[in-house]
């Protein structure tokens, strides 16, 4: 009985070492790929890091469950929108994908239309607008560079969708564009992804020094992030921000903070 149990007390301090170490292993793993990945970014040009984003949203449109867009607003969504949107309001939904809180929001009884920049998703949500008998314009085009139409109450920018957008200058220009076309009174609704915690500058400071060995025509800015879709070949991009941060982006491009929450993300509601 002893011998036993010495023994499966030697077992029992393998099986930990071994757990131990291939806990250890993996970590390292995953650090050698987000270092690997953050290299292969900084050696994009901007058009190809615009290409893997394009190609990252079209595969999540192909794969977006049917359910999801059953199911209308998140609820923290509702609780968002809700006190900023009156019901004779004309609304953009800016980066609208396959037109989940598009459906949600004309089925609320709003005048809203949408914005796409992956014609791919844009047609699926015209698509699934007819499905349900719905009637809206879905425009195919990139907020920074569109056509917008005439001057609009608020502008809805999607889950996260500020946040998917490369480089301060141009979401501060995008802004900017955004104040110059809204209605008096009109409002402008950010969700964005919260630096909690901060990204690592190590990281950063790799697809920099990538950027500027291979002469890219972009930089990467502290806070921004790039994850391998292995299934799809192709890098992730977003941008996590400081409350502090994006606020000073509003005020650069001209417009006034009338809401600010954090909480897991975070939520902007902007006036001009």
């Amino acid at each position: 009985m002893a011998r036993h149990s010495a023994c499966s007390g030697v077992a029992d301090v393998l099986r930990g070492w071994l757990v131990g170490a291939s806990c250890r292993l993996a970590r390292t793993l995953d650090r050698a790929v987000s270092a690997s990945t953050f290299a292969a970014a900084g050696l994009l040009s901007f058009d190809g890091l615009r290409r893997h984003m394009s190609e990252d949203w079209r595969y999540f449109g192909h794969h977006q469950p049917e359910a999801d867009v059953a199911g209308g607003l998140f609820p923290w969504e509702h609780d968002f929108y809700a006190p900023h949107l009156r019901r004779a309001d004309r609304v953009l939904v800016v980066g609208c994908g396959t037109g989940r809180d598009l459906v949600a929001l004309l089925e609320l009884g709003f005048r809203t239309e949408g914005l796409e920049p992956v014609a791919e998703l844009a047609q699926q949500a015209r698509e699934r607008l007819a499905r349900r008998g719905l009637t809206a314009a879905v425009h195919t085009g990139d907020i920074v560079t569109a056509a917008l139409p005439e001057p609009l109450d608020v502008f809805v920018l999607s889950w996260y969708c500020y946040s998917y957008v490369p480089q301060r200058s141009r979401r501060i220009a995008m802004l900017g564009k955004l104040r110059d076309r809204l209605a008096p009174e009109g409002r402008i609704l950010i969700s964005y992804i919260l630096a909690d915690p901060p990204p690592r500058r190590a990281l950063w400071r790799l697809a920099t020094l990538a950027a500027r060995v291979s002469r890219s025509d972009w930089r990467p800015e502290y806070g921004d992030v790039f994850v391998a879709r292995h299934e799809i070949g192709r890098i992730h991009f977003e941008h996590r921000f400081t409350p502090q941060e994006i606020e000073a982006e509003a005020h650069a491009a001209g417009l006034r903070v009338a809401f600010h929450a954090q909480t897991s993300d975070g939520r902007l509601a902007l006036v001009a």
